[in-house]
């Protein structure tokens, strides 16, 4: 039960840093903020341990329990904490929301049937084996160093996001199944993440009804998959995001404690808060780089107006920035060393479509410049007209009935939603939604304030409103009942008896030759190191496409036999199951089976349901990398 006792104390750890500051909170507002702060603030510090050790063990866990609870208690000893109440109706909430995400997350993360398949939602069934292969090679590997080996990619150090995942590895190395430390983290990040956008709209707008409204809103905006060719990309957020994206819950729970600490801070200015939003901005990048920079990019724009108050002047407004430098220079220079030219490019339009007809307009003169934009806006206003329209038109008089402190406070959101409109952060031009949903849930939070708004207005109006907030969510309840309605494969039960024989009987350092399948179990379950795997994943996280395309015809090579290839590459293991089959068709080759029952340079070590698993003979295994 350590994983249990290590959740207890990050819980602790975020009370005590929440007895610090000032904010008043309700009790399940403080459970939530402090479970979010204790596990960002536990997860550095079990990582920082793990690397002295180098070994993420039940020793490194045992050792941040103490550290962590230790100065949890030194700190509630010198501070009070306040509890107010929540009202019936904010319980009533809470409990349909965590029925809610309950049901989300044992329907659609790896649900076994009565076969042992495993069963996900499409956008899970996408997303998690990159995460799993991080979780796996964590717990299975001997050995932990900063940053990890990218198991997807031959010598290559990881530099996505993997907090989450690391987390999880902990609870994993705690007691918990594969399964139990992925749906256990998601059920309580979501549900810290939904909670916290529940109260930052409370706080907003003064209505705990809003609260309720905005959520709804957030939970069911967007539209489902598969509408592309009408113009349609945005997508639905549970579905595109908070379900598959297992960085995004953590890392959108902690910006939504950093938006109440800025929020107040806009009110009464308290340097406790700020210094804290400053730390916990800083932990950011290595638990979610969109977060990172949204949450910068507020603290920029709001910054002007924390000068204006009479009390502040720019040395004391330093207090948020040097903590926030200090944490995050060291991981932002160490995520910038894996980054391609392919990041922070000049993309208009934020999608293809757009960018090639305002690429393709003509900008070689002032009266053709002119055009060109008018031609632009018209474009863009009826891209989002068809995306987000309903939500535009609620936002309006919603932000009229706002206080100015609210107004001011939306301002950023507004500027990092024509940002993401016209810079592309990723590869990946889809990516920028991650940027885009912080915007939506602003904007989901102030609208509900229209309700007030309309009360002053006829009864037609009072209508129209009512229609464009169903409006906002019909598109996402169909995505939700698709949502469950589809189901993918993840894993069969075969997939899994082999990752488990390959846990078992294989050098947890021995590098394996595989189809780039992005499910592929020995990478996915057993938590080993492959040559390459899903090219989509390694282009998105920046490796060299050049790059990709030679390994991956070498692979090919290796399949057709290639010994000197092999001897080159150092591999250890050479898998040929369905999988590699699947790879052989897509790259239209045949593989030599005869080549591989050359005993003296390969030995079979396992065979068994389609699957067969050779030893390079010549081999000598070490720890990756190298």
């Amino acid at each position: 039960m350590l994983w249990l006792l290590y959740l207890i104390v990050c819980l602790f750890s975020g009370l005590a840093v929440s007895s610090i500051i000032k904010v008043r909170f309700s009790l399940i507002e403080r459970i939530l903020f402090s479970f979010v702060v204790g596990s960002a603030v536990s997860v550095w510090l079990t990582l920082f341990i793990s690397w002295l050790y180098c070994a993420l063990s039940t020793t490194s866990i045992i050792v941040s329990i103490i550290v962590c609870g230790c100065g949890a208690i030194f700190i509630l000893k010198r501070f009070r904490v306040s509890i107010t109440l929540d009202d019936r109706y904010t319980i009533v909430f809470f409990v349909l929301l965590i029925l809610y995400l309950v049901v989300m997350n044992l329907y659609g993360v790896l649900r076994p049937d009565d076969m042992g398949n495993l069963y996900a939602f499409h956008t899970v069934w996408a997303d998690y084996p990159f995460h799993t292969s991080i979780i796996t090679s964590l717990v299975y590997t001997p050995g932990f160093h900063f940053p990890p080996p990218y198991t997807q990619f031959l010598h290559t150090e990881l530099h996505y996001p993997f907090l989450m995942d690391f987390y999880s590895a902990i609870l994993m190395k705690g007691g918990l199944t594969l399964r139990g430390s992925i749906i256990l983290p998601n059920i309580l990040f979501q549900l810290s993440l939904f909670g916290l956008f529940y109260f930052l709209a409370h706080r907003l707008t003064g209505r705990r009804m809003a609260g309720a409204i905005g959520s709804i809103l957030f939970i069911f905006a967007g539209f489902p998959p598969g509408l592309q060719t009408a113009g349609i990309h945005f997508l639905n957020p549970v579905y595109a995001v908070l379900m598959p994206q297992r960085t995004a819950m953590f890392g959108m729970a902690l910006s939504f404690a950093i938006f109440i600490l800025l929020f107040e801070a806009l009110s009464t200015l308290r340097w406790h808060e700020l210094f804290i939003a400053g730390s916990l901005i800083g932990m950011l990048p290595y638990i979610h780089a969109h977060s990172f920079i949204v949450n910068c990019f507020v603290l920029l724009l709001l910054a002007p107006a924390l000068l204006k108050k009479d009390n502040v002047h720019i040395k004391e407004l330093i207090i948020v920035f040097v903590p926030l430098a200090a944490l995050a220079l060291p991981q932002v220079l160490c995520i910038k060393s894996g980054v391609t030219e392919r990041f922070f490019n000049f993309f208009p339009g934020w999608t293809e479509t757009n960018r090639e007809i305002i690429t393709g307009l003509d900008w070689s003169t002032k009266p053709a410049v002119a055009c060109s934009i008018a031609e632009v806006s018209v474009l863009m206003v009826n891209f989002w007209a068809k995306n987000a329209g309903a939500l535009f038109i609620l936002v309006l008089p919603g932000l009229l009935k706002a206080r100015k402190e609210v107004r001011i406070f939306y301002l950023p959101f507004i500027g990092l939603f024509f940002i993401a409109n016209i810079v592309k952060f990723q590869p990946w031009y889809f990516d920028n939604y991650k940027l885009f949903i912080y915007w939506l849930a602003l904007s989901a939070a102030i609208a509900p304030l229209s309700l007030s708004w309309m009360n002053e207005r006829t009864r037609g109006i009072a209508v129209s409103i009512c229609m464009l907030l169903v409006a906002s969510t019909v598109f996402g309840v169909i995505t939700h009942a698709r949502m469950m309605k589809d189901e993918y494969m993840v894993w069969s039960g075969d997939d899994q008896a082999v990752a488990c024989w390959v846990r078992h009987n294989t050098h947890p350092g021995g590098l394996f030759l595989t189809g780039s399948a992005h499910n592929h179990p020995v990478s996915a379950l057993a938590g080993r190191q492959r040559v390459m795997g899903y090219e989509g994943w390694l282009w998105s996280h920046g490796l060299n496409w050049t790059r990709i395309t030679e390994v991956r015809d070498d692979e090919v090579e290796m399949f057709r036999g290639n010994y000197s290839l092999i001897r080159a590459y150092g591999i250890d293991y050479i898998c040929i199951g369905p999988y590699e089959r699947l790879f052989a068709a897509d790259n239209h080759f045949e593989i030599n089976y005869k080549a591989f029952e050359d005993r003296t340079r390969f030995r079979l070590l396992y065979d068994d349901k389609g699957w067969r698993i050779y030893e390079a003979l010549h081999s000598h295994i070490v720890l990756l990398p190298p």
